[in-house]
Order: structure tokens, then C-alpha cells, then sequence
């Protein structure tokens, strides 16, 4: 299934790896639905781990690369981000429904302000940066 537009940025590795994040967060939520999620929970929160490791890290290069206004800004939040997951891991070792719902609203929260907000300004800045630079 395509990435719904709302989400994309036009930058095809950015939009590929924010397909993966929101493919999970459905599966989870449609698992919680059916009371499945308990299998779901520990898979979830090792590839939360590795996912924003890579994820933000390519942000990261591309905001250093193209000098991005806002990377301080940008940077933080990941950082914030990255402390949240590690502290809910350390916190929920082990599968409970009130884990299972807190994690949810963290990531749709997540999807919600910072890929709808900050990677849509990010991803227009890299694709107007990298079309100057195909012109040059």
C-alpha cells in the first residue's frame, strides 16, 4: 500500500522509511483492536530503536550537507525522541495493555507533529537544495 500523500515529502529515502514507521503503527493499532498485540509489542520496540538510529541519522547528514536553517531545532527533537523510546524500553520490558497504548499514542503523536511538520519543511528544503544542485 502507497504512502498516504498527507505524509510525503517528496524525498524518496525519507518517504520510504516513513511508509515503514507508519505501516508498523497501523499494525499495532489494528493488532491492539483484535487483542493481538502482545506478539507485536517487543518486535515494536526493538525496530523503534533501530529505526530512528538510522532514520534520524540520515536526517541528520542530509541537514549538515544542505546547512538546514533549522537542525539545531530538528536535532533536538530527534534527541528528545530517541531518550522517550529508550526510557518507555527500560520502563516496559515486557508486554502490558497500558504499555501497549502509551506506546501507540507516542508514535501516532510522533507521525503526527514531526513528520507532518518538521520533515514536510525538511524534505522541501533537501529537494529544492538538491534541484539547485542539478542545475548547477
Amino acid at each position: 500500500m502507497p504512502l498516504d500523500a498527507k505524509y510525503e515529502t517528496g524525498v524518496v529515502w525519507q518517504d520510504f522509511q516513513h511508509k515503514q514507521l507508519i505501516d508498523l503503527f497501523k499494525k499495532i493499532r489494528e493488532a491492539r483492536a483484535q487483542k493481538k498485540d502482545k506478539n507485536l509489542f517487543r518486535y515494536t520496540l526493538a525496530f523503534l530503536a533501530m529505526y530512528v538510529n538510522h532514520h534520524f541519522s540520515l536526517e541528520e547528514e542530509y541537514m549538515e550537507k544542505y546547512q538546514y536553517p533549522a537542525k539545531d531545532a530538528h536535532h533536538r527533537e530527534h534527541q528528545g525522541f530517541v531518550k522517550e523510546i529508550k526510557a518507555f524500553r527500560d520502563e516496559n520490558t515486557n508486554y502490558s495493555e497500558k504499555a501497549s497504548e502509551d506506546l501507540l499514542n507516542s508514535m501516532g503523536e510522533w507521525i503526527l507533529t514531526h513528520i507532518l511538520e518538521d520533515d514536510q519543511k525538511l524534505g522541501q528544503f533537501v529537494l529544492e537544495k538538491e534541484q539547485l544542485h542539478l542545475r548547477v
